[in-house]
């Protein structure tokens, strides 16, 4: 047994409350090693006062009770166990595994591994026992229930509609077109940033507290949140509090005053005895020089974007007014904060603190790229725009950049799995799920504009555990590279995909219906001998789900695993009911979404 390769740590997202009386627990092995794992569990105080009145406690044996532990993932390296320990009456437990092979038999412990003994001394030793001291309800991860049932649209405010009045985007446009965005099955609408800047991105703010003149203004946002409600959207706005721009009040402050400004430490200046700025400003903007030439903290070396020093108290409540006005005031359903893995952990915690107090059902989304758990766990956000689910996603359907690595099914089958155990169930739910955005390239260009792979990719999207959100005019296939991935809105009908929309449309209408899309267990379906095909289990309450997916250029006819043999079952897509017998054939790039309902 290659104990080198086990991994578990108690209080982490391998061992983590999944309410006030329920513990989750995980553990990896190396690929192969392990055949079954129970764990032993008890109530660390279960101490029982001999009866032959001497005052001496022992351990209650009896009170130790076994959990078999089931295969949730199989990684590159690992499989991924999984156990949940309810029923914990005092919110308090210890445990240990019994890893066994064909060959061997351990307990494993927080501090020593030793080969299996019903010795009492080595079973049942405490000071071995992994340890989850206390379930404290205030620690437990909690995020809006409405959040896992929406189907988030992203809008670049100013490339979206102008209605007659405006050739660019206004918020009086997104109004105007709030009817055809609920047609399409969405129920948020994620805005980018809409705050006073002098630029088309707006990521670069002068004034928190004005709607940009160029969308409209406060009374047209005001307006827009109303009408979005009342056709049942929520609304998520785009946070930008890692940076400020150049113009800034508090900014230029500091570059007229330098040391001498009440802002100067709102900011971090290296050394205060040079120019504030380095090199020339030209029509308010200062100009791109080398690195080294920098003189203070900023988003990338970006000169017109000044970092803000969240620490410095000045800044912190300025920033903290921002993020609690537009909630008040406006009623807002959503911050996606910007750079999110760049700003302290100490200051999340704080605007998670305020926010919430205000509006309890807030959804809090972090722009973070990577693994994000010390982010989530409960205390700062309530999920993070999921890229881990992207990246595995791009390098498998990629066809327009051979330098670019290319990943096979069983590549993306195997990184999907990492996403899914790097995460407590719950919050997996909640996760924000995309295909592109305004930072990445179109989904539809990086397939080459292949409808059924872009359909194939979409189907994943939609019948995957997570919060997903649409790029606006992905869903009718409009292209565009990294830096021309903010054209205006096609809404000329002739000129839309709309076999992809058709296609979009129907998997939001079948999400909202039934459960099983959302649920957070998926498992894959093993169908030897099949290249180009991908088969899962989504298992719901009220039913069960079945996904196949013939990614190849031939029908593909192959027998069906026992579990899905002789089923009557609901083809989704095709609206009809369908026998399976042991075998199933798919056409070139087919696929069948079948429901089972228990």
């Amino acid at each position: 047994m290659n104990f080198a390769a086990i991994i578990h740590e108690a209080k982490s997202n391998l061992a983590y409350a999944y309410d006030k009386e329920t513990l989750h627990v995980r553990i990896k092995t190396g690929k192969n090693e392990v055949k079954n794992i129970e764990i032993l569990a008890v109530d660390p105080f279960n101490w029982i006062p001999r009866k032959d009145g001497s005052g001496i406690y022992d351990f209650d044996i009896a009170s130790v009770y076994k959990i078999k532990m089931e295969k949730e993932q199989i990684t590159r390296d690992h499989d991924c166990w999984f156990a949940e320990i309810k029923d914990i009456k005092w919110r308090r437990i210890k445990y240990c595994f019994i890893l066994e092979n064909d060959k061997e038999k351990y307990i494993y412990g927080s501090h020593y591994r030793h080969p299996y003994t019903e010795d009492k001394d080595r079973l049942y030793d405490l000071s071995n026992y992994f340890n989850y001291p206390y379930i404290n309800e205030e620690d437990l991860y909690k995020a809006p229930d409405w959040v896992e049932n929406t189907v988030w649209y992203q809008i670049f405010p100013k490339s979206f509609y102008g209605g007659e009045k405006s050739k660019e985007g206004t918020l009086q446009g997104i109004i105007e077109k709030l009817d055809y965005i609920k047609e399409a099955g969405f129920n948020g609408i994620y805005l980018n940033p809409i705050f006073e800047s002098p630029s088309q991105h707006k990521y670069d703010t002068t004034d928190y507290f004005k709607i940009d003149k160029e969308l409209g203004d406060n009374e047209t946002f005001k307006k827009l949140v109303e009408e979005a409600h009342r056709r049942g959207i929520k609304v998520m706005l785009d946070a930008v509090f890692n940076h400020c721009g150049f113009n800034h009040p508090y900014w230029q402050d500091v570059v007229k005053k330098g040391s001498k400004s009440k802002y100067f430490d709102c900011f971090y200046v290296l050394n205060p005895n040079k120019p504030i700025v380095a090199g020339e400003i030209i029509n308010g903007k200062p100009q791109v020089v080398p690195r080294e030439e920098l003189n203070y903290f900023t988003f990338a070396y970006t000169q017109s974007m000044p970092k803000w020093n969240t620490s410095n108290p000045i800044a912190r409540e300025y920033l903290l007014k921002v993020a609690s006005y537009w909630v008040e005031k406006y009623d807002i359903d959503g911050w996606r904060l910007d750079v999110s893995n760049e700003v302290s952990h100490d200051f999340w915690r704080e605007l998670r603190k305020r926010l919430k107090a205000i509006k309890p059902s807030l959804y809090i989304l972090g722009e973070n790229w990577d693994n994000s758990y010390p982010w989530l766990r409960g205390d700062q956000f309530d999920a993070v725009m999921n890229y881990e689910f992207s990246t595995p996603i791009w390098s498998c359907f990629r066809l327009n950049n051979k330098e670019k690595m290319k990943y096979s099914l069983d590549d993306l089958k195997v990184e999907l799995s990492r996403l899914l155990v790097s995460y407590p169930k719950h919050l997996t739910r909640n996760l924000f799920n995309l295909l592109d955005s305004h930072d990445t390239e179109r989904f539809f260009s990086l397939v080459q504009e292949r409808v059924e792979l872009a359909k194939f990719a979409y189907l994943i999207l939609l019948t995957f555990p997570g919060s997903p959100s649409i790029y606006y005019g992905s869903e009718i296939g409009m292209t565009g590279v990294e830096h021309t991935n903010r054209q205006p809105m096609i809404w000329d009908k002739d000129k839309q995909n709309k076999e992809l929309f058709s296609f979009i449309k129907k998997l939001i209408q079948l999400r909202k219906k039934y459960k099983s899309f959302r649920s957070e267990n998926l498992s894959w379906i093993e169908l030897e001998g099949l290249d180009n095909v991908l088969s899962y289990k989504k298992k719901g309450r009220e039913e069960d789900l079945y996904v196949i997916l013939n990614m190849g250029e031939k029908n593909k006819k192959f027998s069906l695993p026992e579990e899905m043999r002789n089923l009557k079952l609901r083809d989704c897509l095709e609206d009809k009911e369908l026998l399976l017998d042991s075998e199933i054939e798919l056409f070139p790039y087919d696929y069948k979404v079948l429901l089972q309902k228990k």
